[in-house]
């Protein structure tokens, strides 16, 4: 666990005392199936990390837009839980570089693929609460969602339609339209992380990463709206 394990620490928010707890969230399970031993892995904390990353998100949609009716809030709810927002997340963390995996998901890009990242950045949550409760793991779930919690309107018209919420912001006063630029690739072909920035006269406004390049421009003006 060298300099960068405690960058991804800095990055997330939370130093652990324990730091086996970390690592065990960052364990997948090929790790221990490959040395045919009984080693910790993150399905478990994945597991409680799950339900305290809906409960979080869940009480602060509940809370942020009063107005919004059942159905629309679980519409909100589904989208910044689900598997891709949470790659995304963990994309911006660093969290792959992290991971300890069998060999053979190491060789198979198993770092960059959807559902170990999105597992993984459950159980850190999971580990997060584990070691210090409900408040200290809320405030690091919001923390990471705020610009898709920014990016919402009463109505959910801007996480439904963030580019399009953007583009009829900047273009009120007959402006020109953002400029979405893709800046890096990385990855195999069947995993591939796309990173994108939306710039506006000149200026970046927000940037973004995704398996597509179409996800990563949306992430990006989710996180322009949340300037705006």
């Amino acid at each position: 666990m060298g300099e960068s394990f405690d960058d991804f620490q800095g990055r997330l928010g939370h130093v652990f005392a324990d730091a086996e707890l970390l690592r065990q969230a960052l364990t997948h399970a090929s790790y221990g199936h490959e040395k045919r031993q009984r080693t910790p892995d993150n399905q478990r904390l994945e597991f409680l990390g799950d339900a305290v990353l809906q409960l979080a998100v869940t009480a602060e949609l509940y809370r942020r837009f009063p107005e919004m009716p059942e159905g629309q809030l679980t519409v909100q709810r589904a989208r910044l839980v689900n598997r891709n927002h949470l790659q995304a997340l963990a994309l911006e963390l660093g969290l792959g570089e992290q991971l300890v995996l069998g060999r053979g998901e190491e060789n198979s890009q198993g770092r960059q693929r959807p559902s170990i990242l999105a597992d993984a950045m459950e159980a850190v949550i999971g580990a997060i609460y584990a070691e210090a409760g409900w408040e200290p793991a809320r405030a690091i779930v919001l923390r990471l969602m705020e610009p898709s919690l920014a990016a919402i309107t009463d109505e959910g018209g801007a996480a439904a339609n963030p580019k399009g919420s953007l583009q009829e912001k900047l273009q009120a006063g007959g402006d020109n339209p953002p400029a979405y630029r893709c800046v890096s690739e990385s990855g195999p072909a069947h995993a591939r992380v796309y990173e994108v920035v939306v710039e506006w006269q000149g200026c970046e406004l927000g940037r973004g990463q995704g398996a597509s390049k179409k996800e990563a421009e949306t992430r990006a003006a989710e996180a322009a709206l949340a300037k705006l």
